[in-house]
């Protein structure tokens, strides 16, 4: 199914969308909110502002947050459930619907609002969309478990504000302390562990042939570039170049602006930007990490600075903000959905690329790449450690790095491994005598 098609079939299913309300100030305040009618549903838009945006919670971590909220209010709407008559009723949820919960958590959103929608009013599941026996999409372990800690915290958060408003008198107080905590218990005991077991075919970066095939395919001048904009041409291409080079997430790039960027010194400022009162995107995109001072190659700045005087600024809209990345034709700051797009146009194109080609591929790319500069140059680890630590912005105490090396460590342990298979074979006096 075409990938537009599954988005807008979610839409017609799903009652509840997550936007969020720039305000004059630049601060963006996500909110889940009904479809229908725009308006913020009033319990998770009080949850949030004051149990997350209170605590100083990034955009991007809100938005998380209130999409596994709206896992829960499908859920509970498909079954019938009132959440509030519950709670006034001295209980939350029974462990079937516990389980329920979790293996709704598990489904792509497309996916659960189809599954959901299967449910009649008698609460039985009527017949499938889906041809019988085909395997049905999940999103990781690590979604799914965030998804559920949302949840839990949501319902624990309902569940305090009943209590608290409460008299020390009322019938149903102690009920709802045991079964809430029950249930709460339950949902915790569902949350998939951070670290799990399976690493097959976690997150790695390309290899160097699928590399080397990348940056030849998107050079300007290529006839195998797949955008006909001369303007994306060379915008697309300084974009693989900027992530490759400098190992940037997404919004990290989309945030830079172009005075952040110093031509004589070949530097680029990476910096954090929250609520940035000049950047009109809703979804803005930002820096996770620490702000730091990254060093351009010189062709790369040459290129970066042609981009800007010749091809950015050709685009009117260009003018109206600061930011170095701009969408053809309105000149508008890059959106996170564009650089995506991007990438899912040169995976499609490109079969011969890896499937999971994305930004973040790239991160884990340079990472890897990194890693072998450091081997060629002889340097410690400790002092490796120190440098990647910089040059991604993690605190000095960061065990992020493992997450980065999974290739490297993969073919260190497997080079090691056969040089002791190698030996033992060598040392079998009946290598090679007939039984």
């Amino acid at each position: 199914m075409d990938l537009r098609t599954t988005s807008e079939m979610s839409k017609q299913l799903n009652p509840y969308a997550v936007k969020t309300v720039l305000m004059r100030s630049g601060e963006r305040l996500p909110m889940l909110c009904a479809r229908a009618t725009g308006a913020p549903l009033f319990q998770p838009a009080l949850w949030s502002l004051t149990e997350l945006r209170a605590r100083n919670r990034s955009t991007s971590t809100i938005q998380q947050a209130l999409r596994g909220v709206m896992v829960l209010q499908l859920t509970l709407d498909k079954q019938a459930i009132d959440i509030h008559a519950r709670l006034d009723e001295g209980r939350l949820l029974t462990l079937g619907e516990v389980e329920l919960l979790s293996g709704a958590c598990k489904l792509p959103l497309e996916v659960l609002c189809d599954r959901l929608s299967l449910i009649n009013e008698s609460g039985t599941v009527s017949a499938p969309r889906v041809r019988t026996g085909a395997r049905v999409a999940q999103v990781d372990a690590l979604t799914a478990g965030i998804r559920l800690r949302y949840i839990r915290d949501y319902l624990a958060w309902l569940v305090t504000d009943r209590l608290l408003r409460m008299g020390s008198q009322t019938p149903t107080l102690a009920s709802l302390q045991s079964l809430a905590g029950a249930a709460l218990g339950a949902i915790t005991a569902r949350i998939p562990p951070s670290t799990g077991r399976t690493v097959v075919g976690q997150r790695e970066g390309l290899s160097k042939e699928c590399r080397e095939r990348l940056i030849s395919i998107i050079e300007p001048e290529s006839p195998e570039n797949p955008w006909p904009n001369e303007h994306a041409r060379r915008r697309n291409y300084l974009v693989v170049r900027w992530l490759l080079s400098l190992g940037l997430r997404r919004g990290e790039l989309l945030g830079v602006k172009v005075n952040d960027i110093n031509f004589a010194s070949h530097e680029v400022l990476i910096p954090r930007r929250a609520d940035d009162q000049e950047d009109p995107r809703r979804n803005q995109p930002n820096a996770k990490t620490h702000d730091r001072l990254l060093a351009l190659d010189a062709d790369l700045a040459a290129l970066t600075r042609e981009y800007v005087l010749k091809y950015r600024r050709a685009i009117p809209g260009a003018k109206r903000h600061p930011f170095l990345w701009v969408a053809n034709g309105t000149g508008a700051p890059l959106s996170l959905q564009a650089v995506n797009k991007m990438f899912v146009s040169l995976r499609r194109k490109f079969l011969e690329l890896s499937s999971k080609l994305s930004p973040h591929i790239l991160r884990h790319t340079w990472n890897e790449w990194f890693s072998e500069q450091m081997d060629e140059s002889n340097t410690s680890e400790e002092m490796e450690q120190k440098m990647r630590t910089q040059q991604m912005g993690w605190s000095d105490d960061s065990k992020m790095a493992a997450t980065y090396l999974r290739r490297r460590i993969r073919t260190a342990a497997n080079k090691a491994s056969l040089q002791m298979q190698q030996k033992l074979r060598k040392r079998d006096p009946n290598q090679g005598q007939g039984e």
